[in-house]
């Protein structure tokens, strides 16, 4: 059996050795075809359009993070006939998170199987609703914490389903120069409808029917957009063996009219890397379950080592306090005593977001992934001492009348400045890496298996935050949010690799790799170069 086995692997090793000649052949034949002539490559304003609408999608999903923050003072006010209770309130800003992670493990399925457009498409359907059952809890006050429950469970859902499938997509359809920048739009997205509600907030104040109304026309858009315009992924298409429609969408790509060399190249590319990943395997039993195969290729390293490190790079974003700025913005800038109108300061804090995660997508492309993760937690880190310390000065009355009227700027200063540092990593960097650390054929589930345990962390985080104001009171909770900042700055500095100007089978080799520290016959010095490299 073991002989067998051997033989098998051996003739696999001769095939996939075939393959390599034979595209190298072709290639070497294509570049003398082209050397007289300008080589085209993918049409940059095509992969523009398709991020962007790729990215509308998550715009309204986004906007329910932002949601709790301008309803809940309407629901906690005291002339409220039904007025909400501390209890209640934490779980209409947290329940959201429970169904986010269902929808990111469910949106990695339906990305694997039934394309990436097709997961854009689930997106909007189910985000449609949750808005509309939102917009009617408003005028059903009787039953209105249950129905705005449901809601918030469906806007919920479809934020976990739009977690990943548009930066999957986008790191697909993208050119290995432009990739860097591509991935971050769907942080720049999420960042934009975060911005959209509490402008909506700010504009009706108490009048949360009415941008849950408005809000629920975004997916329709949203629909209609990827419906008429999308073309599906190619590297996605060759998976399922359906190679003439990927040909015919990397045209699309390249805005070639036709089949040339350029988008031949690139089809056999994909043709090969899918051969190799498949001749490299052990064979499996024909009867094995797609989910045990899946779980196998789960815990290769090609997958286990980008899983740990992308995962605990989420744990450090969420409990440094991100998120739980975001879903409880209004009562934290009273909190720090800002002494400006909250939902305009929290539109401020919001459209500073919005501006560092348009930046982020250039600044990633020239300096990379871990530079910026470096930069983004040592902000955090010094944002949120700073505010603590004020806070801890303030309750102490070391700070007079007329001291803490001067400094009125400096709260809102430091939450601008931590959201903007946060943006510019850890609030896109983990969602951008994971887009393109995994292997293609189990990334749209291995994106999906993370953002939700990601999204996780994100209901412990928000649930416990009014219980944490109160035990601990308000500058311990910030010093905590600062302590997190800082293991997180470090262990960035210690583990992350950078994944900047890599092709996604680059990446892939690098986790496979052994290492060898022992390399008397030159067999780790690769290894020795892309950790410096990284560094």
């Amino acid at each position: 059996m073991c002989a067998a086995k051997s033989d098998v692997v051996k003739i696999a090793s001769v095939l996939s050795t075939g393959v390599e000649k034979v595209l190298a052949a072709n290639k070497k034949a294509n570049m003398t075809n082209t050397e007289c002539g300008k080589q085209q490559s993918r049409s940059a304003l095509v992969q523009i359009l398709l991020g962007l609408i790729a990215n509308f999608s998550s715009l309204a999903p986004s906007m329910s993070l932002g949601f709790s923050a301008i309803a809940l003072p309407a629901l906690l006010a005291e002339n409220n006939p039904h007025k909400l209770d501390d209890s209640q309130s934490s779980w209409v800003a947290s329940i959201a998170s429970v169904a986010t992670p269902i929808g990111c493990f469910i949106s990695g399925p339906i990305s694997d199987r039934y394309g990436r457009k097709s997961a854009l498409i689930s997106i909007n359907l189910v985000c449609f609703l949750g808005w509309i059952v939102i917009a009617v809890a408003y005028y059903v006050p009787q039953h209105q914490y249950l129905i705005l429950l449901i809601g918030r469970i469906i806007t919920g859902l479809s934020t976990g389903l739009a977690s990943m499938p548009a930066a999957v997509y986008m790191a697909e359809v993208s050119s290995p120069s432009l990739r860097g920048m591509f991935t971050t739009w769907n942080a720049t997205s999420f960042s934009l409808g975060v911005l959209l509600i509490y402008a909506l907030g700010w504009i009706l104040q108490d009048n949360w029917g009415i941008a849950a109304a408005i809000t629920s026309i975004f997916p329709c858009v949203g629909l209609v957009l990827v419906l008429i315009y999308m073309s599906e992924s190619p590297s996605w298409l060759i998976t399922k063996n359906r190679v003439e429609e990927a040909k015919k969408s990397m045209c699309k790509i390249f805005g070639a009219d036709d089949y040339n060399t350029s988008v031949q190249e690139e089809i056999e590319t994909l043709i090969f890397n899918k051969e190799k990943s498949r001749l490299s395997e052990n064979f499996t039993n024909s009867t094995e379950s797609q989910f045990t195969r899946n779980l196998k290729s789960l815990l290769r390293p090609t997958c286990l080592k980008p899983f740990a490190l992308i995962l605990t790079y989420f744990f450090f974003q969420q409990f440094s306090g991100v998120f739980v700025i975001v879903f409880y913005a209004v009562d934290i800038v009273k909190e720090v005593k800002v002494t400006m109108d909250p939902y305009f300061a929290i539109c401020l804090i919001a459209a500073t977001r919005m501006v560092a995660a348009i930046i982020v997508g250039f600044l990633s492309k020239r300096f990379g992934r871990r530079p910026l993760s470096l930069v983004s937690g040592g902000g955090m880190t010094l944002c949120m001492i700073i505010l603590a310390g004020y806070l801890v000065f303030i309750t102490e009355g070391r700070i007079s009348k007329e001291q803490f009227s001067s400094l009125g700027w400096l709260p809102i200063s430091l939450l601008m400045t931590y959201f903007f540092a946060s943006t510019l990593g850890f609030l896109t960097m983990p969602f951008a890496m994971a887009a393109e650390v995994f292997p293609g054929k189990i990334r749209g589930m291995a994106t999906g298996l993370i953002t939700c345990l990601a999204y996780l962390f994100n209901f412990i985080i928000v649930k416990v935050y009014p219980m944490m104001m109160k035990e601990m009171g308000n500058y311990k909770v910030f010093f905590f949010y600062g302590a997190m900042s800082l293991m997180g700055t470090i262990f960035i500095a210690l583990f992350l690799p950078e994944t900047k100007g890599k092709t996604l089978q680059e990446i892939e080799e690098y986790f496979g790799r052994k290492k060898n520290r022992k390399s008397d016959n030159g067999e780790g010095e690769e290894i020795i170069t892309l950790k410096a490299s990284a560094a």
